[in-house]
């Protein structure tokens, strides 16, 4: 990463980037340390940060609100919540689709938003190219930012019936530019598979946690805590409210694979009652080599990301349903 190029767009352009949080902030700190030649716009809620970026030299201007941003800049990038990207392209459709920009979110549910977007008119499907990188952490916030958070990850695309080919293009660009391997597939294919790799984890930890705190005597047991603790429970420290904001917009997928992990612990359940031992262990073992090729799955998007940057835009037959 050394010049606007490798971000999608012209070496003179401009990007607007709307939340300062941790995704936001990791777009705006891997401008900068890619050395993008062009001119960054921050827009957040928070004026003290909005602020401070500007001071610091984050930020070439601060935006206070988002009228104009889509006809004044080459790429917007919406980092809100899901409820509040949902309210913006409900409001500002129609300047999305009379803009020049093109239009990127970060949501981890993508079947509401192209939705919105449907709502919202074939212009504005065609200047908005849905996307979410696979790159969060337990960490929130303009301060757990960091330029290199989406080296080596995955990035998937879930365009809106169908956006407009060069709007995808640099959409995929801009992503491989911060060093994301970029993927596509339909919104709702998209749901189901992050309510059961991303969304779920993060209840179960909730909800492992949530079991704990209701007992008086567990709070005197973390005195005791080891590593295995910690490990399962790292995603607790997550924010409550952005997570709940997430599980609501993505129910259904999500309920399924509730009831899917019922099955399965019942089943854990029943083998201990029986004490079977080989039934534990065969269940475990199961368990053990799947993890392994997640471990190897990652590894492998990790070494594409450095071989193959850019891919070319996929010719989607399949609609969102």
């Amino acid at each position: 990463m050394n010049d606007s190029a490798h971000f999608g767009i012209p070496d003179n352009g401009s990007i607007a980037v709307c939340g300062l949080g941790l995704i936001g902030g990791s777009v705006v700190r891997a401008l900068r340390a890619g050395g993008f030649g062009g001119r960054i716009a921050g827009h957040d809620t928070d004026a003290a940060l909005l602020r401070s970026c500007r001071a610091a030299g984050w930020i070439d201007e601060a935006v206070q609100d988002l009228d104009g941003l889509f006809d004044r800049h080459d790429l917007v990038v919406l980092c809100q919540p899901v409820a509040a990207l949902l309210d913006c392209i409900a409001t500002h459709a129609a300047a999305i689709g009379a803009g020049r920009a093109v239009v990127v979110d970060v949501a981890s549910v993508k079947a509401p938003v192209v939705a919105a977007l449907q709502a919202g008119g074939a212009a504005a499907m065609a200047r908005f190219v849905p996307c979410h990188p696979i790159a969060g952490k337990a960490q929130h916030g303009w301060e757990a930012a960091e330029a290199g958070l989406f080296q080596g990850k995955r990035c998937v695309i879930t365009p809106a019936r169908r956006s407009d080919s060069q709007a995808e293009a640099r959409a995929a660009a801009f992503w491989a530019g911060m060093g994301a391997q970029v993927a596509w597939m339909p919104a709702e294919q998209h749901d189901r598979i992050y309510a059961a790799l991303s969304h779920l984890p993060q209840l179960l930890s909730y909800a492992y946690l949530h079991s704990l705190a209701a007992r008086p005597e567990a709070e005197a047991w973390l005195a005791y805590q080891g590593t295995g603790f910690q490990g399962f429970t790292r995603l607790g420290g997550s924010d409550p409210a952005l997570w709940a904001d997430i599980a609501v917009h993505n129910s259904a997928p999500l309920v399924a694979e509730i009831d899917r992990l019922g099955d399965a612990l019942g089943l854990i359940r029943h083998h201990l009652l029986l004490g079977d031992g080989a039934a534990l262990a065969d269940a475990f073992a199961g368990a053990r080599q799947f993890h392994r090729a997640g471990v190897a799955a990652s590894a492998a998007v990790r070494a594409a990301t450095q071989v193959h940057p850019i891919p070319p835009v996929p010719a989607l037959t399949q609609e969102p349903r």
